[in-house]
């Protein structure tokens, strides 16, 4: 490559994770630039030129910015020639593909990351935001345990949610799945699902994995151990990750 590809992430962001995850498992080299949300990298002037909407993951190549995790893995895979093999190689696959992509977003990233994990895991122990109910917390898992039925049924008689074969979905959907990692009832989460239980495993024994992981499954039983008092700064969980990572 004339122009090296570099991802803007944060290893605490499930859809930055996936991004990583994915250039790692398909031997793609990139440079990666660390955003620490926690820090408030994602707001200042210099990363805004890159990411107007403050988010990672996000990438730059020469003088394209691209954000949106998907978007970037698809790129990313369009570039270096091998997009076939994480988004399907021909027409029908593509097309599964493209529909747990919709499912992804509009079922499994709503209903238990934006939901749940941010309302009820995350929030409370960065920022110290007061949690819901105990009435909304039951409301949130019940629809969570409804989307994990359906991911189950998915997974009834496959590997992978696409077949045999590892693909760009499991890597994002797994992602935000391995975010409950800081609730102190993941596994009990988990146990009803014995095809989600086993493709999970699958996925855990992948070093790939445990690049993408690293800082994550560092700092996740940190956060436990608050059970819910966040500190006095969030930056706490950057300079954790940042010393691991170094």
């Amino acid at each position: 490559m004339s122009q090296r590809i570099k991802i803007f992430h944060d290893p605490t962001s499930e859809p930055s994770r996936a991004v990583h995850w994915l250039v790692l498992e398909a031997g793609i080299d990139v440079d990666i630039e660390y955003i620490w949300l926690t820090r408030g990298d994602h707001m200042s002037d210099s990363f805004l030129q890159i990411n107007p909407l403050h988010q990672v993951p996000a990438m730059q190549h020469g003088d394209f910015c691209l954000s949106e995790a998907t978007a970037i893995m698809n790129y990313i895979t369009d570039v270096y020639g091998c997009s076939e093999r994480w988004f399907g190689q021909d027409i029908k696959t593509k097309a599964v593909i493209n529909k747990h992509l919709s499912w992804y977003h509009t079922n499994l990233r709503r209903l238990l990351t934006l939901d749940y994990f941010l309302p009820v895991l995350l929030l409370p122990a960065y920022l110290g935001f007061a949690k819901p109910s105990e009435k909304e917390v039951s409301e949130k898992k019940e629809a969570m345990a409804a989307m994990f039925a359906q991911l189950d049924g998915m997974l009834s008689d496959t590997t992978y949610l696409c077949g045999d074969e590892l693909t760009a979905v499991d890597i994002l959907y797994a992602s935000d799945v391995f975010a409950l990692q800081i609730s102190p009832d993941y596994e009990s989460i988990l146990s009803p699902y014995k095809h989600v239980v086993g493709w999970l495993s699958r996925l855990i024994a992948m070093s790939s994995y445990t690049e993408s992981h690293k800082a994550w499954n560092h700092v996740s039983p940190l956060i436990v151990e608050l059970n819910g008092q966040a500190k006095e700064s969030p930056r706490w969980i950057a300079d954790t990750c940042e010393k691991l990572i170094s």
